[in-house]
């Protein structure tokens, strides 16, 4: 049992290196070459980077796992379909907390409006319905190369060495977090005004929305679910720096929405331990 930890663990150190210092050397090189500038430079960016993960996946692990993360059946499309409102649960968190607050507002979001007859629930509804259908389709095309391997490999092997939901959420979080910073320090990716801050700050942020990644990924039994939750954060998330004058340091990207993601998680963590989700109960250590 002592060699099979061990490998495992090595595994895991394996695959965190090969996958920071892939997206390291990603970003230095659009960085070197003021890559971003333009849109398609950055949807181009976002795609390599994105699927740095799958690429040490299958470096450590080999190309058999992708039959095991990419499993297709019927519960496997509700979940998937299902998936993204966890995100617009976590956002309708984050608003009552805003509103609670004090500090929630429609100026930013009014002013960038090019149809001035528009209202702001209508709005939010068209932008949902829009970050849903993304989510399902382009969003979690990008966001499957990061899933196959938190939410796949990685996941998998923090499992194996005994951790349950909650210990392996905290340390995949923690690994899928870092592997942003490079990106964070460089380019400014989601932290533009404080880089370093910001590196840390999202750490914490990954930390928070990676349980209900988890959640979707054990009762599929595939990581296809994870990536359109993953599609959703990335499609509608941008909506909580538009609703409030405080900075996203202490807001959308910092302890409201730490808060938000909390609140899901521990919601979703009830949930399992009394068995009361798609027969999911809970096992093991925390």
């Amino acid at each position: 049992m002592p060699i099979f930890v061990s490998k495992d663990l090595r595994n895991i150190v394996i695959f965190s290196l090969i996958a920071i210092v892939l997206a390291l050397i990603i970003d230095y090189a659009f960085y070197a070459v003021d890559g971003l500038k333009d849109t398609m430079g950055a949807l181009v960016w976002g795609f390599i980077r994105m699927y740095t993960p799958t690429a040490a996946a299958l470096i450590v692990g080999g190309p058999s796992l992708l039959k095991k993360y990419l499993r297709i059946n019927g519960r496997v499309a509700i979940v998937y379909l299902a998936a993204p409102f966890i995100t617009f649960a976590a956002l309708s968190i984050y608003l009552a907390i805003l509103l609670g607050a004090g500090a929630f507002t429609t100026r930013q979001i009014m002013s960038l409006l090019s149809i001035p007859s528009i209202d702001f629930p209508a709005f939010i509804a068209l932008t949902l319905f829009n970050g849903y259908t993304a989510s399902l389709t382009l969003n979690a095309i990008f966001a499957l190369g990061e899933e196959i391997g938190w939410r796949g490999y990685l996941l998998d092997k923090f499992q194996s060495i005994g951790m349950g939901l909650v210990k392996s959420s905290i340390f995949v979080g923690a690994i899928w977090g870092v592997w942003h910073a490079s990106a964070i320090i460089l380019l400014g990716h989601n932290y533009p005004d404080n880089r370093l801050a910001g590196a840390f700050l999202f750490v914490v942020f990954t930390i928070s929305a990676t349980l209900p990644h988890v959640f979707v990924r054990n009762v599929s039994s595939s990581v296809l679910p994870a990536a359109s939750l993953h599609g959703s954060i990335n499609a509608v998330w941008g909506l909580t720096i538009l609703t409030t004058d405080l900075p996203r340091e202490v807001a959308g990207l910092g302890p409201i929405a730490y808060a938000s993601w909390t609140a899901i998680s521990l919601a979703i963590y009830l949930m399992v331990i009394r068995g009361r989700v798609l027969g999911m109960r809970h096992r093991g250590p925390c």
